[in-house]
This record gives structure tokens, sequence and C-alpha cells, in this order.
């Protein structure tokens, strides 16, 4: 569940491809995963995001976006 209002793209220093989008999805569905948290989100980020840079950006606009 990779999305555009996620975090800008250009904001990040590796972007995550459809595999990386994959991988999230299946550490997500994994933990069986039926609505996305914060903390879920949080913990799984390291499967979508490969630098630490990233891994902080996503996390703080995923934070503004589910806690809205």
């Amino acid at each position: 569940m990779w999305c555009s209002s996620c975090a800008d793209r250009d904001d990040l220093l590796k972007p995550p491809g459809v595999a990386e989008t994959l991988d999230w999805a299946r550490a997500l569905n994994h933990l069986g995963t039926t609505h996305l948290d914060l903390e879920t989100a949080a913990a799984t980020l390291g499967a979508l995001v490969k630098y630490r840079e990233d891994k902080d950006r996503v996390r703080q606009a995923l934070d503004r976006m589910l806690t809205t």
C-alpha cells in the first residue's frame, strides 16, 4: 500500500519500487493486519524503505495520514 500521499517520493533517497511495496504488503499480511495503524506500519517499514532517513520521513507522513 504505497501511495503518493504517504510521502513525497522526491524527498526520499531511494523511493520504494514495486518489489519493496509488495514486500511491505506481504509483511503486513503475514502479521494479519486488516487495519493499518502507526505501530504496525512503523514495525514493518524496513521492508518498504532501505535508508533510516527515508524510514523517518515515511513514518512522519504516515503519522500525519493515520491520525487525521
